[in-house]
Formats: C-alpha cells, sequence, structure tokens
C-alpha cells in the first residue's frame, strides 16, 4: 500500500499515509510494527528526556517528520520497550 490510498473495511473507507510497516488485523484494526532503529530511538529519548512518555512521542515525530496526529508509538509500547532494554 502507498501512502495515500483508501483502506476498505466495515463499510467505510479513510485515508492513510504509511509511515512504518503495518498489518490489517480483523476489519479495521490497524497494528503498528515499528522497525528497531525506532524503538531504539524511543528508548534512549525515553532516559534522556527524564522518563517523559510525551517527550518521546514529540521527538518521534520531528526526527521521523511524522505530521500531527499520525500514529505514533503509544504509552504502552514504549514502557514495554523500557522494560525489555534492560
Amino acid at each position: 500500500m502507498k501512502g495515500g490510498e483508501a483502506v476498505e473495511g466495515c463499510g467505510w473507507a479513510r485515508k492513510v499515509q504509511v509511515i512504518g510497516k503495518f498489518s490489517l488485523q480483523h476489519s479495521a484494526v490497524v497494528k503498528m510494527v515499528w522497525s528497531n532503529e525506532q524503538r531504539a530511538f524511543a528508548v534512549e529519548t525515553y532516559f534522556s528526556q527524564s522518563h517523559s512518555i510525551v517527550a518521546v512521542q514529540r521527538a518521534f515525530c520531528t526526527h521521523y517528520q511524522i505530521p500531527p496526529r499520525y500514529r505514533v508509538p503509544d504509552r504502552k509500547s514504549i514502557l514495554l520497550w523500557v522494560e525489555n532494554f534492560g
């Protein structure tokens, strides 16, 4: 799928821009698959930004040039990556 293509599901369509790899589960649930480089960046930023999830998400958007309101790693994912890092 290329950026800007419509994703069909449950009788509706919406535009999506592909930032990373993803897989469709069920009819309209999108699960992001973050690269190891992106995970490492998030963990490094977490420690350098005094354990701030919001700061990690903002830095992630800036670093990977993700437009506002697009998908970024959620709190649960970031904390899981930090936990598995040690």
